[in-house]
Parts: C-alpha cells; structure tokens; sequence
C-alpha cells in the first residue's frame, strides 16, 4: 500500500547529532548554556525546617547536595515539627536548645548563610513562622486582623429609652466601639440614620430619645479575626498582623528585620536576597483602627452611616448597596496592597533585599481574597504562582498571575511546583508523575520552579528517609532514592528555564480585570494610572504594547476607568468589549450617573450586539459582539500559534520573543506520539529544535516560510517536550512541500545532515519521495533494515539500597521485583544495576544505521552504560536511547541501574515490630511520629534491627499496595538507516 503523506501528518522533526557551528548568539540565546545550564538556570527549593529537629552538619549536607543537583537557592521555612495545625506536634525534639528567634536558631541560620555564600546558592525566607502570611508572637490582639462586629436592639418610639446594648461578640478578649447606630427599618438613606454613639456610657448603659417609628440600634464594633500563621511551630502563640494598618505591619517588620540584621548582616543583599509572603491563607478583614479616616480619604464619604449594609440592611436602594460594597471591598484592596506588601518591600529594599509574594487566597473554598491579585503581583520583585501535583491544566496558574505581570516589565514568573497532599506524594512520586504538571505550568509562563519541597534533614545518613513535611508536599531532598539519577530531570527544568526565561512572553492584547486566553491583565487602578496611547497602541510604563484592549465587563465600570478609555480611544486606542451597564462604585452612581451614560454612547454609540460590530470615536475605534479572536481577525492579528486542520487540547505551547529570536515551546502531554504541523509568527529566521532533556540543537528539515512567518512540521514524541527556537537568518532557498512514502509515518523522520542536505531515517524498508517549492522532486529508498535484537539471558544484578549493604542477585526473566520470594528485593527500595552482554551487527561499522536501546516498561527512572560509558539517564517513558556512537561490532557491555521508590521499603517495614509511636491517622493522609524514640535521639541501634528505613510520617501499613519495580519486559536494540534524497531520472 502507498502511503501519501501531506506535511500536515509527516514526519518531520529534523535531529542531527553533529550540531556544526551555533551561529551569533541571538536575543541573549547562547547554546552553550542550553546544553550545560549555569546555576542561575536551575530550579530553587522551599526548604523546610521542620519543628526545632535542626543540625548544622545536615544544614551543610542539604545545601552541598542542593548546588550539586542544580539547584539554585532555597527558601527557609520554620514549621511546627508535624507540618500541619490539623495535628498535635511532635512530644519531643531531635535537637535541643533550640527555639524561634534564640540565639541557637540564629546561629544555625547564620551557618545556612555562610555556607550558602561559600556554594554559591542563593537563600531566601519566609517572613514569619508557618507558611502564611504574616504575623507572630508579638502581635498582639490590638494589632492583629479585625472585623465588624455588631449587637441589634429592637425599638419603637417615640420614647425615652434607657438601657444596656449587649457588648457584640469578641474574640482574645479584645474589642472596641466603633459607632452606636439607630437606624430606622425599610431601607433608610444615610441621611436617616442618627449617630447616638455619644449617649452610650463604656458599660454599655444607654439613654436617648427614639423618634416615632420603628428602628433598630446597633452597636457596631471590631475584634480580632483570630486568624494565626499557618502551621507555627510548637511553643509559639502567634497571631497575623493588621494587613490594613501601616502601623501594624511596620512593627511586625521591624520585629522580622532588627533580629535579621542583627543576626546575618552581612549576608543580607547578597546571599541572604529576599523575603517570601507565601498564598494568603488568613481569612477575611474589613476594619482597621484607622478605617474611618482611611475610608473617607479614598472615597469622599463616610463610611459609618454605611455600617448596617455590613449587618445585611439596604441603605438607599439596592444599587446604592452594592455600589457601598464595592467601594468598600476596592478601599480593602488598595489598603491589603498599600500595607502589607508595598510597604515591607520598601522596608526590605533599605536592606538590598527584594520581595517575593503569591498575591493570591488559598485554602478552603470559601477563604476569600481580600485583595487584588493583580494589583498584588505588580508589587512583587519576584512574583510566585502555585501548582500541585496532578493539578488540570486550567487550575495551574488559576489565579493568572502568569497574566497579571509582563504588563510591567516583569519577566520573571516562580512557582511553588509539584505541592502534593498525602494522597499522591507519599515517596511514590517520580519525575515521570510529574512531569504533566511541570510542562503544563511552563507552557503557562512559569520560568523558575520552586519545588515543594525539600525538608532539612537532622539525622545521621544511615537514618532515612528521614524528617517529612507531614502530609505535605513532593521529597525532593537527598534522601530521596532517585536524587542522583533524578538530577537528569533537574537539567531538564533548568534547560527549559533558560530558554523561557529569555525576552518576554508574546500577548496581543490585554483585558481588563479579567483573564481571557492569550493576552495579559491590569487592573482598573492599573488602566486608570499606568496606561497611555501610542501610535495606536496601549502602552505601559515599560515599553510592552498592546494591539486591543479588552474590557470584558458587561456589569459595572468605575467612572474613573470609564474616563480612562475615553481619552485613550481618543488618542487611537482599539478597545473591545460589551457597553458597562452601570458604574460599579457608589460615589459615581449617586454623582455622576448623568457622565457614565455621555461616555458611554460616546464610546460605543449604539449597540446591537451582534456580530462584530464597531464604533469610531477620536482616532479610535471600540469593537463589540463576538468573541476575542473574532476582534483579533478584524484587526489581521494572527494567533502566534494556529494548528493545520484544527486545535489539539494534548498540546501546550508558549511563544517568546528575545530581541529578533523567537522561542516557541511545545509539549504533548499525551502518551501517544504526536504528528502536528504550526504555522508560527517568526519571520526571516530558520527554525531549529532545542531539546530540553538531551540538549541537542539541531536545524528542523521541514518547513516553509510564508508571508506571516513560517509553517512548520513536528514529531512530538510521547511526553515529549521541545523547543522551536527562530535565531539565525534564512541560507537556503528551496523547502520541502510534500513528502510521499511507502511507510507509515510513525517509523521514518526526514532530517538534514551536516551539508544541509534531506535525509530519511526509518525503521522499516521503503521508498520516500520529496517536493519542494521550487517544483524538485527527490527521491531515497531503504532495502533493508536489520530486526530487532533481543539482549536475552540471564541478568546480573546488583542491589544497593540507600540504607544496608549491597547484595547480588541473579534474573533469569525481567519481571518485578515484588514478585521475588527474596524478602530483600521484594520490599527493596533504591538503586540495582542490572547487567548483560549483547553482540551488536557488523553493519553498524558502515555509517548508515543508527542503534536505540528500548528498555521497555521501567520502573522508575533508569541510567545506561554501554562499555564501560554513561550514556543517559532516562526518567520517563518512552525509555528509549540512541546507543549509535557507544556500541561496536561484536560484543557489548550493557549495564541498566535503575531505581524505584521509598514505597515498598516502608511497606515491607511494617511486617516487623515497631520501634516507633504513632499517633492516629490523619483523613487518608497518613499518621505523624508522635514522639522522637529515645534510640533514634541516643544514637544506638534500632531495637527492630529489620526495618530498614525510618520517616517522621507513615503513609502505609502491611497491607498497603506494593509498587511494580525493576525492568519488567524485554530489553532490545531498534535499528534505523538513513539514505539521502537524490534526484529522480
């Protein structure tokens, strides 16, 4: 049968091995650091100091084991020793002496600091104990968060009435008047209500004359929230500072800072960089002592003779209610963004240190964002997103910070990578597991990883895993098994970090406060404030412009903003969206309702809302009906990206621009080989693939240029991620068009070798035929190709386990090693090197066949030597390699270490006696050590000489499921030959 293959399904990805000259270094991109990464490219850590269990020769061992991983920095967390509120700490500690802020803590951050300097790593830390937000032990009750609280008294007049208001409920034994309110029922305007605060005596005793009518008096009042840092350690009772009192949050900093400085100093600004404000887990606020003045400064009214819209009333009518809300909840925001995240990152730049924030609420569904995220993330140096393990593609990033920044010149995107619960990371995960979640967030914007986490470790090396984050996290630390073969993974999330942390990230348009796929984010203070006009364009204070923006708010509109627009599609600014139907906040709707409704038929003249359909005003023009891309067509601006024959939801990709380059990023998220053909925006320059996981840079063989920028042709491998990278000028003049075979498309690639010239590597026999735009037609046929040889016999093995001593074994058969009666390899946990001979074709000495190891099914990860030399280490499926340039004619030496999880150790464990207390467990996420024994804090044997392995957090029991390990299927050598086009007579 003949298969005729358009470039839309073929083939296609051109892989040279002789990578030649690298040409300029183009927008920064320099291939040298692509295929050997520098520190500053590689992934940061969260580095827990889980309860006071902390020791300065494992604090040596964790950041040399870091700096030999890659790993660029770490941030310092103090927990309490379970990790979590949800469960009681740990009875006792590893380490003695030491507590939060003592001059034995001090010290052993002073030695993270020194040792940090001397390895070259970068050190961050949380801005208080726990992990969020910000607050401790001296905060105290009048300083901490508040809220409206409120008593309700029923009463007719007209009388004279003397009595007692009940005090509203409090909390931490703190509270304090803010008004006395008689407030007549139905829905009062704030000219009805009377302010009796006057007549109320302290006790509460009140005496005062009640009109005619019937009314209620409400005592309104604030008290703390009550709200803690999350996960304190033990000992420590510590309450969240005001986040909307610049008083309050000086003095926490100050609290954080003196001792700081005090205590590192000389490490500040240069190895000591930054301080964190992790996700926003401390509940709602919506009072401060200065919330009247405050109030009334930002938005030109009174706040108190609103107070009863905070107890449920309408005050004036229900559009008035919700205009007070909204002016209420923007005076919150701007107070949250002003004082407790503008303000410490002015008091930590006075120390040469930047600030590093998640500007967003986590937690329970119902937490609420008192802030802005938007305007949050702008105030950060080093702006943070989050995204856990297994996450669906739309909630990695779900709060768009990715969106929110590049407004700003901010090119800089973190994230807390790969948090897990102890549902998932429970020492089962592998690089592989995450490696869906990781290329997702990079196809987000994401360019640095902060992996979750990597808990410090106190214990001798014989003790492991060792210290855990409770139910928490992924391990990443270097007691994990796969540390050294996982570094492969490490330099494959700084490779691609290198290249996605170069120019900036390609958007069209920005929409206002709201996100929508493929542009960026402002908010309304953002428009109103940081937004100008040029050649047409919506500009930034950075020079980042925009084609459209979008105003996707078929609500409200503030004035202000309204009359931002105006002026800037006056000045030729394209604006697309519906017609606002009210002004959102209550100032503008009771004084300027007559404005909004000029402004916007002046914006919009009439809307029929259907279809595309436009309004010319200034130099401008304002476009509504239809959808984002539809405005995007009627202005000619194509996606950077568009798909042949249709989107594909198993692709995610990013386009960057650096300087002239360009830098598109693709990854099949699916386990299934991928044939797609893009055109891309990328005009005058020639596309070459990056590799993220071998670093091999290599010119793309099929591909066209086009008025628009270039069509390209690509074989994703599965899970297979890779880089197109536009950097180098156009040097041929005739492209290949269509390509014609007698071999399905999944066995043969086209490639181009050294001179430039079209080859084809197959795996099967066939007859290939190429047509290029300058009417040529070419073509190359493979006779044979040699089958594939099975590396059959017995294997060798050799178990070395992380804990105990090595010891061989003898596999007759690939299978796993739960299924051996030998109790060692059936609960075995670490690394077994597996070796064999195998005789490789003499054919293979003539230059025209490459060679792929096929390891088959692996679990976990695998590192592979032929003849005595490494060849790679591979870490997910498909765990293929091309062996081509390491095996010889004749006979080979093959040697296959591979490693699986912690798992089946600590299952295995738990058929002998234990030498531990539990406690009970927690939901189906494990039980906490519920104290350090005395022989492990001694120093002498353990008493269950059996167990091998000890964590401060058990996931499993006997009768948990053991996990496949080992090579388990057949191991073979795939051949391919190559044959160059020629031209047909």
């Amino acid at each position: 049968m003949k298969y005729k293959l358009s470039i839309l399904c073929a083939l296609v990805l051109a892989v040279v091995h002789c990578h030649g000259k690298d040409g300029p270094v183009e927008g920064g991109i320099d291939p040298a650091d692509f295929r050997s990464p520098k520190k500053a490219s590689g992934p940061y850590v969260w580095w827990h100091w889980v309860g006071y269990n902390v020791d300065k020769e494992g604090i040596t061992k964790d950041l040399e084991s870091m700096r030999d991983a890659g790993v660029a920095g770490a941030t310092l967390f103090q927990l309490v020793s379970t990790a979590t509120d949800r469960y009681p700490p740990v009875a006792n500690t590893y380490s003695r002496g030491i507590d939060y802020f003592n001059e034995k803590w001090w010290e052993l951050v002073r030695h993270s600091a020194a040792e940090a300097k001397r390895l070259g790593l970068e050190l961050g830390m949380h801005n208080c104990i726990g992990w969020s937000v910000s607050g401790g032990p001296w905060i105290q009750p009048e300083n901490a968060m508040q809220h409206v609280v409120w008593s309700e008294t029923k009463i007719s007049g007209p009388r004279r009435f003397t009595g007692y208001l009940s005090q509203p409920a409090a909390k931490l034994n703190y509270y304090n008047d803010i008004a006395v309110l008689l407030v007549p029922d139905g829905e009062p305007a704030p000219k009805d209500m009377i302010d009796i605060s006057g007549k109320m005596q302290a006790d509460g005793k009140i005496i005062c004359e009640i009109p005619k009518g019937s009314y209620t008096i409400y005592r309104f009042g604030h008290t703390p929230t009550g709200a803690k840092p999350t996960s304190a350690p033990e000992n420590i009772d510590a309450l969240e500072a005001d986040k909307m009192s610049a008083e309050a949050m000086t003095f926490h900093m100050r609290n954080i800072l003196a001792p700081l400085k005090a205590h590192v100093g000389q490490y500040l600004g240069s190895t000591l960089n930054y301080m964190l404000f992790d996700s926003y887990e401390a509940g709602d606020q919506n009072w401060t002592a200065r919330m009247r003045p405050e109030f009334l400064a930002r938005k030109g009214y009174d706040i108190i003779p609103w107070l009863p819209v905070l107890a449920g009333r309408i005050v004036e009518s229900q559009e008035a209610t919700e205009g007070f809300k909204w002016d209420l909840k923007t005076a919150v925001s701007d107070m949250f963004v002003e004082y407790s995240y503008q303000l410490p990152k002015k008091m930590l730049r006075e120390l040469g240190m930047q600030i590093q924030i998640e500007p967003y609420a986590t937690g329970p569904v119902n937490v609420p964002r008192p802030f802005n995220t938007f305007d949050a993330a702008r105030v950060a140096d080093l702006p943070t997103t989050e995204f856990w393990t297994r996450m669906r593609k739309s909630d990695i990033d779900k709060w768009h910070v990715n969106a929110a920044i590049p407004f700003f010149g901010i090119n800089l995107l973190s994230a807390e990578a790969f948090t897990g619960g102890g549902t998932q990371s429970r020492w089962t995960e592998t690089p592989a597991q995450l490696k869906f979640s990781g290329d997702v967030a990079f196809s987000k914007g994401v360019n640095r990883m902060i992996l979750h986490h990597w808990v410090h470790q106190p214990f001798p090396d014989h003790i492991k895993p060792g210290m855990s984050m409770g139910p928490w996290g992924t391990h990443f630390g270097r007691n994990q098994t796969w540390f050294e073969p996982g570094k492969a993974w490490i330099a494959y999330l700084s490779r691609s970090q290198y290249l996605l942390q170069k120019g900036e990230r390609v958007s069209d348009f920005v929409s206002l406060d709201a996100y929508i796929p493929g542009g960026d984010i402002i908010s309304e203070k953002t428009l109103i404030n940081h937004t100008e006009t040029r050649n047409g364009k919506i500009v930034s204070p950075f020079g980042r412009t925009y084609s459209l923006l979008a105003v996707p708010h078929e609500g409200g509109l503030s004035l202000d903003a309204l009359i931002k627009l105006e002026k800037l599609v006056t000045q030729g600014a394209i604006v697309f969206g519906p017609r606002p139907a009210r002004a959102k906040g209550y100032r503008d709707l009771a004084a300027n309702e007559e404005k909004f409704k000029k402004l916007t038929d002046l914006i919009w003249g009439k809307d029929i809302s259907t279809g595309i359909q436009e309004n010319i005003h200034g130099k401008g023009r304002v476009l509504w009906g239809g959808g984002i891309e539809d405005a995007l067509r009627k202005l000619n601006i194509a996606s950077s990206v568009i798909f042949h024959g249709g989107g594909d939801d198993s692709i995610c990709w990013l386009h960057r621009r650096a300087g002239d380059a360009d830098i598109f990023y693709f990854a099949n998220t699916e386990a299934t080989a991928r044939h797609i053909r893009v055109a891309l925006r990328a005009q005058n320059k020639t596309p070459e693939t990056w590799d993220p996981e071998t670093g091999d840079i290599a010119p793309l063989a099929v591909w066209s240029p086009t008025g628009n920028g270039a069509d390209v042709s690509l074989h994703l491998k599965p899970n297979q991620a890779l880089f197109v990278v536009f950097r180098n000028p156009i040097a041929q003049d005739d492209f290949v068009t269509a390509v014609t075979a007698r071999s399905p498309d999944d066995t043969f690639a086209i490639e181009t070798n050294t001179a430039g010239n079209w080859i084809v590597k197959s795996g099967r026999p066939g007859e290939f035929a190429l047509q290029t735009t300058k009417g040529k037609k070419l073509h190359a046929a493979i006779d044979t190709v040699p089958v594939d040889i099975v590396i059959g016999g017995a294997w060798q093995v050799e178990f070395k386990p992380p804990v105990g001593s090595p010891f061989p074994a003898k596999f007759e058969k690939l299978e796993s090693w739960t299924l051996s009666n030998d109790e060692r390899i059936r609960y075995f946990a670490g690394t077994a090197t597996y070796s064999n001979r195998f005789r490789a074709p003499d054919a293979i000495a003539g230059g025209d066949l490459s060679v792929s190891l096929d390891l088959g099914v692996v679990k976990e990860l695998a590192s592979v030597s032929i003849n005595g030399k490494p060849v790679a280490t591979l870490w997910h499926a498909p765990f293929e390699v091309d062996i081509t340039e390491f095996i010889k004619p004749g006979e080979n030496e093959i040697a296959v270490s591979v490693t699986n999880t912690w798992a089946n150790r600590l299952i295995g464990d738990n058929n002998h006696p234990d030498d531990c207390e539990w406690g009970p467990p927690v939901d189906a996420e494990g039980r906490a050590l519920r104290v350090f024994p005395e022989w492990l804090i001694a120093g002498n044997p353990r008493p269950s000489k059996q167990r091998a392995a000890f964590s401060s957090w058990n996931y499993f029991n006997e009768k948990s499921a053991l996990l496949d390990a080992g090579l388990l299927s057949e191991v073979k050598l795939q051949f391919r030959k190559k044959a160059a086009f020629q031209s047909q007579f």
